[in-house]
């Protein structure tokens, strides 16, 4: 839970909510297959969606292209697959089937362009579109002629599963793919919604998205594979490998591969997620690290932390004498022909954009966290590749029986009927034990399962980060075990009055561990809006006089109404965990209003630079003063001095420093914790 909150609590933050997408229009870098493809005439941007020259693109696939200057229409052709399309038309025909687009071809310079949406659904390539770089990677499908990816006869489950799914895709706004195979026989592997919602372009099988701390499960295996050679014993100590470690003599690699060697967790690290060197090594992590204290006695209990992985990561560089990334490649990706897998920002660029949010989405910029997690959750893959890893793993195509054996040992306890392995979580289903892991960053979420005694393989992927995964995974379970399962319905918004709202507002206990002791509901406007301290305001929607939910974040309310109908407590669940929230009551106090001359105000008023292409603008309106960042809503400050500003909703504290003139030469924006210092333009 505390992950999961903490993901959908970053991703709202007023900081790390910046999509960073506010670069000049540059050239677009167009890949295909892999290869980068010079065209003629160029991509471009019009109001948001790529354009791209039809003619040199599909006739580097193969394509015939039949141009009609008389009906401004286009033909394109293939073997069995024939795509018709109109200029001014957002209709075109695929093998004789009508297709609707959002955005219809357009002629410019007496070139044909086409939008990504075209080249998505008419010709079934996988589109991955990188804003924020400029970088277009366009894919076809590659035909899996392995044994594995023969397709399983049971049509009746495969439509019932695909039932659910595309139920959750349009109910719940489900993106991403997902892959079931039962005793080496694939049953579904399918995209459901969408790489890039702006572009409209669609997930497919073959989607590359990151996969978070999925990435652990393959360090692991790598330390085994280095045990296997003789290179290494999981009882050494970790100052063997990492002698920069402090506390390096009293843990070993058994405990690292166990989260259970009371290492701090370097991404909760606030300096080092602000830090403005460019981190392209895991030893640059390690200097944030190295000389923490350890938060308890090494081997006394189970806590997760990436630090572990992290100097896995370093120890296999340290006994081989490559990278990890390298090692990994060398040793699994290759031998196994995961062609679509590797290292973020590395190797390759994912193909899905990453996203915060449930109902609705905004698109949050994963870079920084992907590039510096390392072997602890930097790598990508498809849904089809870690099948092939799935496969091979439990057939003993990578590691030998004993090794597997040490790797799905329950050998420290999570949670009651949970269990860590070795880069794998155990847990007791009731029915069967599952063999799986979770990966979870501010855009991504993945699943990789095993039943291994039912012969089955469960993976999903998404481009949304937070997604509850335990849920979607029990349900297609209970499809395939042949239960009943209900399918996802529209959460459908009613009106109610304010005299009914009026009954929730207050404040309720939240999450003191996570440092937000209370929730305040307020009513605005005829909504109620949800005010955790330290954070961000949500806007929570009725479904009935007791149940709301918010859009943003897989979060449902529920009142407890008592027998004289006071309101004493609200049930909250997020991601299928439910906690109880009481009222809280507090004696009536009088707000001390701070009275300062709005002219002090305006020496303040102009644009500060947080980083590159990124401004905070201060500014007043009808004596009230504001603070605005680059691509963010506006929102207001109250003072409390004449050089101090507050806004306690957000957490966010601004203040100003002078020069030896006393002239006005930067703003200083603390937030949760994190200072930013921020020179006047």
């Amino acid at each position: 839970m505390k992950k999961r909150l903490l993901s959908l609590i970053l991703a709202f933050t007023l900081i790390f909510n910046l999509s960073l997408s506010v670069l000049a229009n540059e050239a677009i870098d167009i890949f295909f297959n892999g290869e980068e493809l010079t065209l003629a005439d160029g991509a471009y941007l019009e109001e948001g969606r790529v354009m791209v020259p039809i003619r040199h693109l599909v006739e580097a696939m193969g394509y015939q292209v039949e141009w009609d200057g008389g009906s401004r229409s286009v033909l394109v052709s293939k073997g069995d697959r024939e795509v018709s399309l109109k200029i001014g038309s957002s209709k075109l025909l695929v093998n004789g089937e009508e297709l609707e687009l959002s955005t219809g071809p357009v002629l410019k310079n007496s070139r044909t362009y086409i939008p990504l949406e075209l080249l998505s659904k008419a010709f079934d390539l996988v589109i991955g579109w990188d804003n924020k770089h400029r970088i277009l990677n366009i894919t076809e499908e590659k035909l899996n002629t392995e044994e594995i990816f023969k397709l399983s006869q049971e049509a009746a489950l495969r439509e019932k599963l695909d039932e659910y799914l595309t139920a959750l895709r349009n109910n719940r706004n489900f993106q991403g793919s997902v892959l079931i195979a039962k005793d080496g026989e694939l049953i579904l592997s399918k995209g459901y919604g969408y790489s890039d919602v702006d572009q409209l372009t669609e997930n497919k099988a073959q989607t590359k998205f990151a996969i978070g701390s999925v990435t652990k499960q393959f360090v692991a295996a790598g330390i085994l594979m280095l045990e296997e050679e003789g290179l290494l014993s999981l009882e050494d100590p970790v100052s063997k490998y990492i002698p920069e470690l402090t506390h390096g003599d009293s843990i070993t690699l058994h405990q690292l591969l166990t989260h259970s060697s009371g290492l701090v967790n370097f991404t909760e690290i606030a300096e080092l997620l602000m830090v403005s060197e460019e981190i392209d090594s895991p030893w640059q992590v390690l200097d944030y690290v190295k000389d923490k204290d350890l938060m308890f006695k090494a081997g006394e209990k189970f806590s997760y932390s990436n630090t572990n992985y992290l100097l896995l990561d370093l120890i296999i560089e340290r006994v081989s004498g490559v990278s990890c990334s390298q090692f990994l490649k060398e040793n699994i990706f290759k031998p196994l022909k995961m062609d679509n897998t590797g290292f973020v920002y590395e190797d390759g660029h994912l193909d899905a954009t990453a996203y915060a949010g449930h109902l609705d989405v905004v698109p949050v910029d994963d870079e920084m966290v992907l590039k510096i997690a390392f072997g602890a959750g930097s790598m990508y893959s498809t849904v089809e590749d870690l099948y092939r890893w799935n496969q091979a793993l439990f057939n003993g195509g990578v590691l030998k029986a004993e090794s597997l054996e040490k790797a799905f040992a329950p050998h420290v306890e999570v949670s009651e009927g949970v269990h860590y392995g070795y880069g794998w979580m155990i847990g007791d289903l009731g029915f069967e034990k599952d063999i799986s892991h979770g990966g979870n960053t501010i855009g991504f979420t993945a699943e990789i399962s095993r039943l291994e005694e039912l012969g089955l393989d469960l993976i999903i992927l998404s481009n949304k980060g937070a997604v509850n995964t335990s849920d979607i995974k029990a349900s297609i379970f209970r499809i395939i075990l042949g239960e009943e399962v209900e399918l996802p319905e529209p959460m459908e918004v009613i009106e109610l009055e304010d005299a009914i709202l009026d009954r929730y507002v207050g404040k309720y206990e939240f999450f003191p561990e996570l440092g937000t002791s209370y929730i305040e509901l307020v009513r605005a406007d005829g909504k109620l809006l949800a005010y955790p301290e330290n954070r961000p305001a949500f806007e929570l929607y009725p479904q009935s006089e007791t149940k709301f939910f918010a859009t943003l974040g897989d979060i449902v309310i529920e009142f407890i109404i008592e027998e004289d109908g006071s309101v004493s407590s609200f049930n909250y669940t997020e991601s299928a965990l439910t906690r109880v929230c009481k009222r809280i009551v507090e004696e009536e106090r009088e707000e001390e209003v701070v009275d300062i001359d709005p002219a002090v105000f305006e020496d303040y008023v102009g644009e500060y630079e947080i980083f590159p292409e990124i401004v905070i603008k201060f500014f007043t309106e009808e004596g009230k003063v504001y603070a605005q960042i680059t691509g963010q809503p506006s929102f207001e400050l109250t003072p409390v001095s004449e050089n101090e500003f507050v806004n306690k909703m957000i957490d966010a504290n601004i203040s100003f420093a002078r020069d030896e003139e006393g002239k006005v030469v930067e703003l200083i924006l603390k937030q949760l914790g994190v200072e930013y210092r921020c020179k006047r333009l």
